[in-house]
């Protein structure tokens, strides 16, 4: 790290996810230097959640700003928000968009108070932004800005290579390869996405991890195929004629806007988020039907050699990472410029 450099301390629920993947890519933004810190060891609930938030408190004293990650995380710390230059990122409206009645009141309530308390607070999608403010009011989101999510594009695999990674798969050169990723989980909607392709007469390659995994793996046959967790996901978008995407909700999904650089039309949710990210590169079927899904798959597979150009395009278009990059980095740079970094020590959770 330079001399002249920014340290920005982000703060993110728990390990994995799009979440480190936007860290990641912020990380190479100049002028600033990027640090992170997790208040829980995985995504799963965990006891010791109030001393991830001690720790947050305690790395915060070194930094000049300070980056929470999701409206959970923002919630704990509150505190720090107010007092410390900050910004928070949404990355999809998670909490809001699962919990209803008073416990959806109580959702609307901390996003006032995160916004009230964030220097700025960012939304990842137009859908969240407006989701955002149909929430909240107008003048409550006033201070919330749009930076949609972004990727780096890379050239598409040579037909040599995708030769060789079908063929390390196992995977003849004549089947149709419906990609999925992601951690297994209810909201990523497991039954779908390992019937769907039977239906649809595709083979499925998942590269997932999760809690549901070992159910999933137990409904595998040669149609669905569940790969150990990799990191090598270029690879596997080279092996794959298409993505799908089957989760109940979304931010804007990194693996989405990936798989549509590389070039795979996709088939989705209709969640608004997913339609945002694929418009004319493929089709959205409702949440949970398989059918529907299915069908979807068996329109797009054989006009996937045209959609593919559409798909890349519109992500090197709409959501490339440089322009991510460049607009949150004005972010940090209004918010510093709008209040200078604390200058007391910030009280310390007990």
């Amino acid at each position: 790290m330079s001399v002249a450099e920014r340290r920005v301390l982000h703060i993110l629920p728990h390990p994995g996810g799009g979440g480190e993947t936007y860290v990641e890519l912020l990380s190479e933004m100049e002028g600033y230097h990027a640090e992170r810190l997790f208040l829980a060891p995985s995504s799963r609930p965990q006891p010791a959640l109030a001393r991830g938030v001690g720790a947050a408190t305690r790395a915060a004293q070194r930094c000049q700003l300070i980056h929470i990650h999701g409206e959970v995380a923002a919630a704990l710390c509150l505190p720090m928000l107010a007092m410390c230059p900050s910004v928070v990122t949404l990355h999809g409206l998670h909490l809001l968009r699962r919990v209803a009645g008073l416990r959806r009141r109580l959702a609307v309530l901390n996003l006032r108070l995160i916004l009230r308390s964030a220097g700025r607070t960012i939304c990842v999608s137009r859908s969240e932004h407006e989701a955002l403010l149909r929430a909240v009011g107008v003048q409550a989101g006033r201070r919330a800005v749009l930076v949609p999510n972004g990727v780096k594009t890379n050239p598409p695999a040579r037909l040599e290579e995708r030769k060789a990674i079908r063929a390390e798969l196992g995977l003849e050169d004549s089947e149709v390869v419906a990609l999925w990723v992601g951690s297994l989980d209810e909201r990523k909607g497991r039954l779908t996405a390992t019937r769907a392709p039977r239906q649809a007469g595709v083979t499925r390659l998942m590269g997932a991890d999760g809690p549901l995994r070992p159910l999933v793996e137990a409904q595998a046959d040669k149609r669905v195929r569940v790969l150990a967790p990799r990191r090598d996901l270029r690879r596997l978008f080279a092996a794959a004629d298409l993505f799908i995407l089957t989760s109940s909700r979304e931010g804007l999904s990194f693996a989405l806007l990936e798989a549509l650089a590389a070039g795979l039309p996709a088939v989705v949710t209709d969640a608004p988020e997913n339609v945002e990210a694929i418009g004319e590169a493929g089709l959205a079927a409702p949440f949970g039907v398989a059918a529907g899904f299915a069908d979807a798959v068996m329109r797009v597979a054989p006009v996937r050699a045209q959609l593919a150009e559409t798909a890349r395009a519109r992500a090197e278009d709409l959501f490339p990472a440089d322009r991510m990059i460049h607009r949150t980095r004005a972010v940090y740079d209004d918010v510093l410029g709008e209040r200078q970094p604390r200058t007391r020590p910030l009280p310390t959770a007990q």
